[in-house]
């Protein structure tokens, strides 16, 4: 006799599969708050804290997935990519302002503005990187960016294009030598 007195419900998914739905209750809210959490990170800068954030999205949206929920580990491992990438571009532009700092306290104005120059591109690769990677922003991964492929689209037949080359002839010229000089 089955025990009535777990808090536990059993749905049937979609494709067939029970799902335990309080555990996908939880691991989507855990995966909402872990995205919200990267997107304030990344939006104030702190690459380190959003990287992070993002990683623990990454392990959230794999626990949805085998809960039975939406799928979309695709959208938050790249999220995820790009956070790392923020970070470590994060770090690369703070080294190269520190040798910035240091050459220009030694008085080497060619070497403050080469590593200067360097932490300026760092950072803005950082940026870049953080502002793809940030979940909800216009350029980062969303949970509708999953193309709609329930519909199929007609297909133009249009004729073929001849797209060879010419020949080309490409034999020497014939040499008449009668013609030549005494």
């Amino acid at each position: 006799m089955p025990d009535d007195t777990t808090d536990d419900v059993y749905d049937a998914a979609p494709d067939g599969d029970a799902t335990d739905s309080s555990t996908l209750t939880d691991a989507e809210q855990t995966l909402q708050q872990n995205e919200q959490a990267e997107a304030q990170a990344a939006a104030t800068g702190d690459y380190a804290t959003a990287n992070q954030d993002a990683q623990q999205a990454y392990s959230a949206s794999q626990d949805v997935a085998n809960a039975g929920g939406p799928d979309s580990t695709d959208q938050t491992w790249t999220a995820s990519q790009d956070e790392s990438w923020a970070n470590w571009d994060q770090e690369t532009a703070n080294q190269d302002q520190s040798a910035a700092d240091s050459y220009a306290a030694s008085g080497d104005a060619s070497g403050a503005e080469v590593y200067g120059d360097a932490a300026a591109n760092e950072q803005g690769n950082a940026d870049n990187s953080a502002e793809a990677g940030e979940y909800g922003d216009p350029v980062g991964p969303t949970e509708d960016a999953v193309a709609d492929t329930s519909t199929d689209t007609a297909v133009e037949d249009t004729a073929a294009v001849d797209d060879t080359a010419p020949a080309v002839d490409d034999s020497a010229p014939a040499v008449d030598d009668d013609s030549a000089a005494v």
